[in-house]
């Protein structure tokens, strides 16, 4: 494992991994956040319907319900909080489940990740926000005896969360090294440089043929860290795929398509003019993808996500699909192209 996607547990991002081919799934452990949704109820019912019905067996899998913990319990059948109830539910299933916990949850929090931990027997994961860390250091010994770990059954991971630009980079780098630092004092299992970099909206970008070049910072982040620390192996990549780190709000709304494609350094964003009916327009902005220079060598062969952007760009399949679809196919596209890169070229 070399790299770890914090990815939202909805749909789209769970269909991509359960596409993933045997080579990718093998280089990778997610991190899959749980929205409350509207009702935390039913936010946990839909991720365990879409990740019963799409996680793909033989995998161990991150599950992080910060955003459900302060609702309380859930659940009706099964009435407890949402790790132990998402964790009796992975029980059932071939897939491994690793708990997610913060230094400063509260007590019931990290009861319910110590619980699950046992049942599993995969140890846990530790999100620390990295620009944080000294403060947070204070906790992690008593956060880990409260979930019954030791550092070497945790994979730990400093997040510096959304960077964009050279100046948040700049800003993030000192931190983060210091908290790697301190983090290289404790025999974790593995440690993590996660961040994220994907714009929040699309609204900035311009539409029509010409696509927007976004850099990815969180992979630039990645490198200087790497590229400054002084003797061992780099720490593991992590990012937020091609998602922006905040939880989105609920949206009935269709969005406009879109193909947000990892190329490289870069993401090469298309977002569509509205002129032909329903999501058609992507038709449009697939066939561009494909007759450009960014169409990778290995065409429909880089990713499951790949083969479902040539069919569009072709026409064969009947609709064009919806946002939930396109997040899935460059979804699909990302942990390809970046499980790949690490595994030939040592880098995001």
């Amino acid at each position: 494992m070399a790299y770890v996607p914090i990815l939202k547990g909805k749909r789209g991002e769970l269909t991509a991994l359960g596409r993933m081919t045997p080579d990718v799934r093998a280089g990778i452990l997610p991190i899959l956040e749980v929205a409350h949704g509207e009702r935390p109820q039913k936010g946990v019912e839909t991720f365990l319907t879409n990740a019963r019905s799409r996680l793909p067996t033989e995998l161990d899998v991150a599950v992080d319900c910060a955003d459900l913990w302060r609702h309380g319990a859930v659940g009706e059948v099964l009435a407890g909080r949402p790790m132990t109830w998402i964790g009796e539910e992975f029980g059932a299933w071939p897939v491994a489940l690793l708990p997610v916990f913060r230094a400063d949850d509260p007590p019931e929090a990290l009861a319910e990740v110590r619980d699950v931990q046992r049942a599993h027997g995969r140890g846990a994961v530790l999100r620390v926000d990295a620009l944080a860390a000294p403060a947070a250091a204070l906790h992690v010994p008593d956060a880990l005896r409260a979930v019954d770990l030791a550092p070497e059954q945790v994979d730990l991971v400093l997040d510096a969360g959304h960077v964009s630009g050279d100046a948040a980079v700049a800003e993030a780098l000192p931190p983060m090294l210091d908290a790697l630092h301190r983090a290289r004092r404790a025999p974790w299992r593995a440690v993590v440089v996660a961040s994220g970099a994907f714009p929040q909206t699309l609204g900035n970008l311009a539409r029509g043929d010409v696509p927007n070049r976004l850099h990815r910072w969180d992979a630039a982040l990645w490198r200087k860290v790497a590229s400054a620390t002084d003797g061992g192996p780099p720490p593991y990549f992590g990012d937020y795929g091609v998602s922006h780190t905040a939880m989105p709000p609920p949206d009935r709304r269709g969005g406009i398509p879109n193909i947000r494609y990892t190329v490289g350094e870069d993401w090469q964003v298309r977002v569509a003019r509205r002129r032909l009916p329903g999501n058609d327009d992507f038709f449009t902005i697939a066939r561009d993808l494909l007759r450009s220079e960014h169409w990778p060598p290995r065409g429909e062969d880089t990713s499951w996500g790949d083969g479902e952007l040539a069919r569009c760009a072709r026409r064969e399949r009947p609709k064009a699909g919806n946002g939930t679809d396109w997040r899935a196919w460059t979804t699909s596209h990302h942990l390809a192209v970046v499980t790949d890169s690490l595994r030939t070229m040592d880098q995001p």
